[in-house]
């Protein structure tokens, strides 16, 4: 940068030793000496600093011009008296002679850096102007009253040329804004700028030259510098927009478009109706409708219910209708009598029963069956259902939920019991007991049976309070992955065979099988371990499980049928199944001193087993009496609290 500065002083210009010094000691200092008013006003055009002696022919009018151009003027004077003068022209600067070389310099580099800060200055304002004026959303500076800058996108939301034209439009900022509720400027508020600067999730309105409405995110920032603020506008109409639309996909029905059940709930639990009546409606037998007519049809028929209902209920501002997933409605009272929803709802049953819907050459016939709550509980939908299965299993036109048919204990307790199990699944709360099989000719421990248990609290939890909860909850398969590799894990270092429960279920799942031979390599237990099936009406496919059994055993392993002689048991599939064991089933064995069939079965399973070539255990051998009887019909192995109760960790004993 060059600066300009002419001297105006007799003295000085006549000082060459001075002036030449103080050419050398400025840098990029350009230095013009005269004292004739008609080149000093020449020379206003690049000037920066004016040093004039104030006896200079006049150095006053000089002085103002310069001032005019905004050029610095510092006065040389002599004495004191001059002061008076130099402040009525408003200088505030000046220096006495007689003039140093040392505060000459100093005068004009301390006026040289002050140009440098504002053309720095003016270089970032000019530099910001055009970062502000690019970027893509709206932005404008004010003091909280006035626009002191609009940026481009700010001036073309409101097809506005400058900032007059913009404070000319508009007499304040907050006239610009639309005023609604729930937004910034919903009423006059005088604290805006303190609320804007503190909330980062404010919004506001404003409407384009063009008449339509656009929310933007308002954000501000205070700039301490200036004490202004830089309000920052983000459009957001379109993706409102957009959330609008999903949110009316979420909470409505795509077919009949009605308010869905997850409309109902979310006004349930924001309270936003005093519903004290609800029935659910449903279709019967809609099924064999989809599976006669067809699924298009079947859609008609589901549009053509919602109309006859929604005109049972079109006089009642009170009552409203939703519709739920599938084939089935829902109806809702607000501050209404129970006798009269019950009118209502009978009027609805009655009219759908005596309506023919017609399509096409079809003539249609349609009933319905409702489940309808007055509860005061909040589970308003829960009751109603548990009202409206009880009415298809009584089957009857509707039934009003009562205390009897309350299942909700129960519910508690599965989600009680849900998150016990999630809970000990994260923190590896299941664990394993074992209980021994003893083998009936040596009367020694040859096996173990691995036995499933969760901690809870400290306590030791039985399968019974949550293994069908597993199944309910889609646990029981990690459940059952857990027995396996703490079983494996454990026995690979104990010469003794043990077993494993699983299930049909297990048996059903395609990675299941992958999972025992990736453990298999693991832990090389192959030929300890027992795979122990239960039999039972879960199992829809023998031969998969038939397969399921071939690949275990050619894996080296043994395999078991738990519980045989129980319900589900069947002499023609065991014949086909290459197996290792059968176990008798407790309720059978635990009652063969008093019951003769019992005894009779036991007998049977036994000697059936032997012609197999198949071992048999004897489950539930709790006194020495049963287990001298399942001994002499010829049982292989006994396991039962005769013997041992299932322990935490596998005891070596000799049973004699």
């Amino acid at each position: 940068m060059h600066f300009d500065v002419l001297i105006a002083d007799k003295e000085l210009i006549n000082n060459k030793k001075l002036i030449v010094k103080t050419r050398n000691e400025l840098i990029n200092v350009n230095l013009h000496l005269s004292t004739s008013k008609e080149e000093i006003l020449k020379k206003t055009f690049s000037l920066n600093l004016l040093i004039i002696d104030i006896n200079v022919k006049d150095s006053l009018e000089i002085a103002k011009k310069c001032l005019d151009c905004d050029i610095d003027v510092i006065f040389i004077i002599e004495n004191k008296n001059n002061l008076d003068i130099a402040y009525n022209i408003a200088v505030f600067d000046f220096i006495y002679k007689p003039i140093y070389l040392n505060k000459l310099i100093f005068k004009i580099n301390h006026y040289v850096k002050i140009r440098e800060r504002e053309k720095e200055i003016l270089k970032q304002k000019e530099f910001s102007s055009i970062i502000l004026n690019n970027i893509a959303i709206p932005i404008f500076l004010t003091d909280s009253e006035k626009f002191l800058f609009a940026n481009k996108n700010f001036l073309k939301t409101l097809n506005i040329k400058n900032i007059e034209q913009l404070n000319n439009k508009y007499q304040n900022v907050i006239s610009i804004f639309e005023k609604r509720e729930g937004y910034l400027f919903e009423n006059k508020n005088e604290n805006w700028i303190n609320l804007l600067t503190s909330n980062n999730e404010l919004k506001v309105i404003i409407k384009t030259f063009e008449n339509k409405e656009k929310i933007y995110k308002i954000q501000g920032n205070y700039l301490k510098e200036n004490k202004n603020y830089l309000i920052f506008l983000e459009d957001i109409t379109l993706e409102l927009e957009y959330k609008n639309k999903l949110k009316n996909l979420f909470y409505t029905d795509s077919l009949t478009k009605k308010p869905n059940r997850a409309k109902l709930i979310d006004e349930l639990q924001h309270n936003e109706k005093n519903i004290n009546s609800l029935a659910i409606l449903d279709i019967t037998s809609f099924k064999e409708i989809n599976d006669f007519f067809g699924n298009r049809v079947g859609d008609i028929v589901l549009i053509e219910l919602a109309k006859i209902i929604e005109n049972c209920i079109i006089e009642y501002k009170n009552i409203h209708l939703y519709k739920f997933h599938s084939d089935t409605y829902c109806i809702t009272g607000e501050n209404i009598g129970k006798n009269n929803f019950l009118t209502i709802i009978k009027k609805i049953i009655e009219t759908v029963y005596t309506t023919v819907i017609n399509h096409d050459k079809y003539e249609i016939d349609t009933r319905i069956r409702a489940g309808i709550s007055f509860s005061d509980k909040n589970n308003k939908l829960i009751t109603a259902d548990l009202a409206l299965q009880a009415a298809k299993k009584d089957n009857k036109e509707y039934l009003v939920f009562y205390e009897k048919l309350d299942n909700l204990k129960e519910y508690e307790n599965n989600m009680r019991w849900t998150r016990k199990l999630k809970n000990a699944l994260s923190n590896d709360d299941i664990i394993l007991y074992y209980q021994p099989l003893i083998n009936n000719k040596t009367m020694q421990i040859d096996k173990y049976e691995c036995l499933v248990r969760m901690i809870d609290e400290d306590k030791i939890i039985s399968p019974f309070f949550f293994l069908d909860i597993s199944k309910k909850s889609n646990q029981y398969t990690k459940i059952t992955k857990i027995v396996i590799d703490k079983a494996f894990k454990k026995f690979s270092n104990l010469n003794y065979e043990f077993s494993v429960n699983i299930s049909y279920e297990d048996i059903e799942n395609p990675n299941f099988l992958e999972y025992i031979k990736s453990k298999l390599l693991q832990y090389n237990v192959k030929n300890k371990v027992v795979f122990e099936i239960l039999e039972d009406e879960s199992i829809k496919n023998y031969d998969i499980l038939i397969q399921f059994i071939e690949d275990l055993k050619s894996l080296g392993c043994k395999v078991a049928i738990d519980d045989f002689g129980s319900g589900y048991s069947n002499f023609e599939h065991i014949l086909k199944m290459n197996i290792d064991y059968l176990k008798i089933d407790a309720s059978i064995v635990k009652n063969i001193e008093k019951d003769k069939n019992s005894y009779k079965i036991t007998k049977t399973i036994i000697e059936f087993a032997k012609n197999l070539g198949v071992k048999t255990i004897a489950e539930y051998v709790e006194n020495e009496e049963i287990f001298k009887i399942v001994k002499n019909l010829g049982a292989d192995y006994s396991q039962g609290f005769y013997f041992s109760e299932p322990k935490e960790n596998p005891e070596i004993n000799k049973f004699n």
